[in-house]
């Protein structure tokens, strides 16, 4: 046991130690470029592997990091709806005609790779599986991406074809996220998590994604000014709503909904300004970032693959297993579905 957790403590300490290496103060306007979102993409993917990790090989250090992992998925939608919504804003015309094929073979042929894998792989254990369903099935969160794409893709239309006001299309596709959570948790009363709920919590990360857009300058002045006192305040609020929410996390749609969501965004932006005053980049947390789409989809491929081969392992040995599995594999993957994705995009 005290193995397992000096093994899952290491594996926390190199994620630390990848962020901070390199890293150098940082005296600019706050940002959120490329490089930046990279980084929190590469953290939220690592912190998502721990979520997922089977709970026959569950250990104290491993469940700590697992809490945040609603968190992790609400900054993977925050930084796409943030994206998405620069993009159209810098070439409206451009990106819309192209939307569709570029984001379809971004989001698809990476998921359609790795499912070719899990065929083999259940192929391989001689486990009983549907050919046609294996190949085509996809992850809740792609799902929850597609749904964003087609209202974007909607809204963004009839802003260029009737002349709509970029503000109406903001309060409109904030309110069919929220309406859409709050429908989904309302509806999925038995539901244990929030993957059975079509991510109800974290797919508000595309309303924060959103209004950062919306409110960027605004928001970077705010963080520039007295950055220590409000960086400490939001930390300390967040320790508040943490304890608030294991406190009250069973109590019906107040603590299990609305602390959650609040918990979440007050976290959120805690990160956001706690990371203002560095400049973050290397190696090793920037090839994580590249990779953090195809880490989310093939670990737990990976999980099964350990498992499969050493049914004996200890938690701690698992986990190391499984990272180093992971990002080797997810970095083949890549390098295969990004020749394929640069060859179909515009």
């Amino acid at each position: 046991m005290k193995l397992d957790l000096i093994l899952t403590f290491l594996l926390i300490a190199v994620l630390f130690a990848s962020v901070l290496w390199k890293s150098v103060p940082k005296e600019g306007p706050f940002s959120f470029d490329k490089n930046f979102t990279g980084v929190l993409k590469g953290v939220s993917a690592i912190v998502v592997v721990f979520v997922h990790v089977p709970e026959l090989y569950h250990n104290a250090a491993q469940r700590m990091v697992m809490s945040f992992g609603f968190v992790a998925v609400t900054v993977f939608f925050m930084i796409s709806a943030y994206g998405m919504q620069f993009s159209a804003n810098r070439s409206p015309d451009k990106y819309l005609s192209h939307f569709w094929r570029n984001r379809l073979a971004s989001l698809l042929i990476p998921c359609f790779l790795v499912n070719l894998f899990c065929v083999l792989f259940n192929v391989c254990s001689g486990r009983d599986f549907s050919l046609l369903k294996s190949l085509i099935s996809m992850p809740g969160y792609v799902w929850v991406l597609l749904q964003y794409c087609i209202l974007f893709f909607v809204v963004m239309f009839c802003q260029q074809k009737f002349k709509i006001k970029p503000s109406i299309s903001h309060v409109v596709l904030a309110v069919a996220v929220v309406a859409s959570s709050l429908y989904l948790y309302l509806s999925s009363p038995d539901a244990s998590n929030s993957a059975e709920m079509g991510w109800c919590y974290e797919r508000m990360g595309l309303v924060w994604g959103l209004l950062l857009f919306i409110f960027f300058s605004k928001i970077a002045d705010f963080i520039g000014s007295r950055w220590m006192p409000k960086t400490i305040a939001l930390g300390l609020l967040s320790l508040v709503l943490g304890i608030a929410y294991v406190m009250n996390k069973t109590v019906w749609f107040y603590g299990e909904y609305l602390l959650k969501i609040v918990l979440g965004f007050a976290i959120v932006s805690f990160v956001l300004f706690l990371s203002r005053k560095r400049t973050f980049g290397n190696a090793v947390v920037n090839h994580l970032g590249v990779i953090s789409y195809e880490i989310y989809l093939s670990h737990e491929l990976m999980m099964r693959t350990i498992s499969y081969l050493f049914p004996t392992v200890s938690s701690g040995v698992f986990l190391v297993l499984t990272m180093t599995f992971t990002i080797i594999f997810s970095t083949v993957v890549h390098k295969m579905s990004s020749k394929l994705v640069n060859w179909v995009r515009v």
